[in-house]
């Protein structure tokens, strides 16, 4: 699904060139669970950056089912991402002044669905992830797992190829931690969506498919865990 040749990001010039990702290749599957794995600056959330379009490599290319990723313009890249991808972060990242509802339906609206399709999708989400009777609570009015379960949602309503985490369970204690990542899972069986999660917790990297870790800018290890690898996770 996913292929990256000669990745590279670098920031500044000089004495202050930082060379925060170095020729990276890699692969992901179709329907896989693929954590990296690093410490702080290691350069794991300069690469999912990278890998979404939140940020532009220096060099390199990135094919997502042979469409050339790395060329396509910023205007290109934010519909496909809209259409293709689905985020969840540290940080929840919820919009405020908007429902649990309404900030699921976001997605949806952006891609043009009609308002009785959105509000049904949405409604189906918040429910498999089991927050149907707060559709209406903000997000002050949540708790930190909730919040979570509703950025899930929205990551997931639209259905799409690949969903990137970015320390999802960083904000959440260990027990909320793990419901968080049994929940991706559940949601990934489902919906044959392909997780790619940057962390540095090794909780979540037990139970990937295939864990890399990336030091300094490059992958240093591979890790495939083949009874889930083999055990029917693709779809």
């Amino acid at each position: 699904m996913i292929t990256v040749k000669d990745l590279w990001k670098v920031y500044g010039k000089g004495e202050k060139r930082v060379e925060a990702l170095k020729g990276v290749d890699l692969t992901v599957e179709d329907g896989e669970f693929l954590v990296i794995l690093g410490p702080s600056g290691s350069g794991k959330t300069t690469l999912l950056n990278c890998l979404s379009g939140v940020d532009t490599p220096t060099r390199g290319e990135i094919f997502f089912n042979n469409v050339a990723f790395h060329k396509l313009s910023e205007g290109k890249k934010t519909e496909f991402r809209a259409r293709h991808m689905g985020f969840v972060f540290q940080f929840f990242n919820l919009v405020p002044v908007l429902t649990a509802l309404e900030n699921v339906e976001l997605p949806l609206r952006i891609l043009g669905f009609k308002h009785e399709e959105v509000r049904r999708k949405a409604v189906e989400m918040l429910e498999k992830v089991g927050l149907v009777d707060k559709l209406h609570r903000f997000p002050s009015e949540l708790s930190g797992g909730e919040q979570q379960r509703v950025a899930i949602a929205r990551a997931l309503v639209h259905e799409p190829d690949v969903v990137w985490g970015d320390e999802p369970t960083g904000n959440l204690d260990s027990e909320t931690g793990l419901s968080v990542i049994k929940l991706l899972e559940d949601m990934r069986l489902q919906h044959g969506t392909t997780l790619v999660i940057v962390t540095h917790d090794e909780r979540i990297a037990e139970r990937a498919d295939r864990v890399l870790t990336i030091r300094d800018g490059r992958i240093v290890r591979e890790e495939k865990k083949l009874e889930a690898f083999e055990g029917g996770s693709f779809r």
